[in-house]
Parts: C-alpha cells; structure tokens; sequence
C-alpha cells in the first residue's frame, strides 16, 4: 500500500492545531468537587428571624414612644434652632426689617406684642411657627403666614376676620364677627352703624338674627338693637323707641307678620312704645305715655248734649 505523504501546504497551522491537554502525570487523581455545607436547622433560622423581628419592634417602639409621649421633639427643635441662630449670628444674620401685610382694624401694639421679634435678634433661631400661632390667638387675626428672606428680612402676612355686630354684656360692649367670636372690647360709640346685641347668647346667634331682619331689608334698616332674653328669644329695639317683642319658638314668621302690619297700617309710626308678637292669634299694644294720658283725658270727658227743638 502506498503510503500517505502530507505536503508542507497542507499541513495545520499552529493555531489551526487542535491542542491537546497535557499528558497527566503517573498517580494523578481527578480532584473532588467541594463539599456542600449541611443546611441550618429551619428552627434556628426561624429563632434568629423572630429575634431580630422582637429587637426591631422594639426600637421603634420605644423611639415613636419617646417621639410623641415626651418633649424630645420640642427639645430637639429648641436645639436645632439655637443652633441655626447661633450660625446665623456668626455670619450676620440678623432681623433688619419685620414687614406686615393684612391689618386693617387689628391694633399694632397687640400685633406687636405676639411678634415679640426685635431688630437684631438671630433670624434664624426664630420659631415661625410658634409666632405664628400668637398671632392667630389675637381675636381681630384669622389666619397668619410668616416667612423669612434672608439675610434680614421677617414677612408677616394676616387675613383679619369682619366686624359684624357689637355684643354688650356686664356693662362692656365687644366687637364680634359672624360665628360670635370676639375681636376686641370697644367704647360705646366704635363702629356704631353696627348692630348692637345685649346679652348672654346674643353673639352666639347674630347670623341667624341678621339673616330674618334682612327677609325684609327696609324693616331691617330701622333696627338699633336686639336683646336676647334669657337665652331663649329677641326683643327688637327700632331707632324711634319702639320694641317688637318676637316669640321663642318660629320668630321668622312673627317678623314677617310685622313686616305686613308696617306695610299696610303703619303700625310702628304710630303712638305706641312695644309690640307684642309672642301670641299667633292677637296683637298686643302698648301705647305711649303721651297717648295713654290723652285716651284717658278723653274717656273722662263728659259728653256734650246737643240742645233739642221746642215744639
């Protein structure tokens, strides 16, 4: 048989040659795979996961607890703020300027007196919410915003509440708004185009006083004065002296029915000093001292004969 002859062309290049492994030593052994770790007993795992469960309730527990049931917020904050202010001072921040937006009627030294901020104090350290809320325990302030601009200036913005009605109680008359609350003592005469209530309850109940007078707001226009008795009904005062006394139980409908007697007969013109509404099915009257006097003057008049014909 002819033998194969391998020309040098057709002969593998080195890297085209298969490699073989190395021959293997005599006494070589194929190593063994690492052994695998025995798997942790599934109690113990369970005990670690539920000690560790117990460690982490714990803390938050007792931190939420220390949070909210002791003063470590309002002391954290405290220090937080000395330690702004005293930044602050260091680098010159101080109050320069304090502008104030909103006020109308509200007078400064109250205002004043809850800012309790000076030129020169830390701008800082300032607690803005806690001034804030002073100024909103002032009875003229219904909301308050306070903010900084540094480096010098503290802006204060308010929405003052509207004076509604004046509330004499105890000899002192007071200013209050719409829901009753008071603004501020006042003399006599302040605002005295308001309407004036007179006693204990009257605040409480002047919304729902002006919205029946205002069912007839030419009526409405004459009133001075409302006077709450014994917390239970009105009596109203008219600017001509006159008093119009409503019942406890639907005064609406008692106000409506004076309203069509002053249309129609003119009743509170007249010489009279009270009006008693109180009973649905009569009117009672109360003439004037002046009137009185002269009804009584013509009761006790004798009559005058008139001479007759002789026949």
């Amino acid at each position: 048989m002819r033998s194969l002859i391998v020309l040098p062309e057709d002969r593998p290049c080195a890297p085209c040659a298969p490699t073989l492994p190395p021959p293997r030593p005599k006494g070589y052994c194929r190593p063994l795979p690492p052994a695998r770790r025995k798997p942790r007993s599934v109690f113990w795992r369970r005990i670690r996961w539920g000690l560790l469960a117990v460690l982490l309730a714990g803390t938050i527990g007792g931190g939420t607890f220390a949070w909210f049931r002791t003063d470590l917020p309002a002391q954290a904050r405290l220090a937080l703020q000395q330690a702004m202010g005293e930044a602050g001072a260091n680098v010159d921040l101080r109050v320069g300027e304090v502008n104030l937006r909103g006020r109308r009627h509200a007078p400064l030294e109250m205002l004043a007196a809850a800012v309790e901020v000076e030129r020169g104090d830390p701008i800082l350290s300032l607690d803005l919410d806690s001034l804030r809320r002073r100024l909103e325990t002032i009875g003229w302030v219904r909301q308050a915003t306070v903010w900084r601009q540094l480096p010098d200036t503290l802006h204060i913005e308010i929405e003052e509440r509207e004076p509604f009605a004046r509330w004499q109680i105890d000899g002192r008359v007071y200013l209050v708004d719409e829901d009753g609350r008071v603004l501020q003592e006042i003399d006599q005469a302040d605002f005295a185009g308001l309407l004036l209530l007179v006693g204990a309850g009257a605040s409480d109940k002047a919304h729902d006083l002006m919205a029946m007078l205002q069912t007839d707001p030419l009526l409405a226009g004459h009133v001075v004065a409302a006077i709450r008795l014994r917390g239970r009904r009105w009596d109203i005062q008219f600017d001509n002296g006159v008093v119009a006394r409503l019942p406890e139980e639907n005064p609406e409908a008692a106000w409506a029915r004076l309203a069509a007697l002053e249309k129609n007969e003119g009743l509170l013109r007249r010489d009279i000093v009270m009006v008693d509404l109180r009973l649905e099915d009569r009117l009672i009257v109360r003439l004037s001292p002046e009137a009185e006097a002269a009804a009584a003057a013509n009761q006790a008049a004798p009559a005058k004969k008139t001479p007759g014909k002789r026949t």
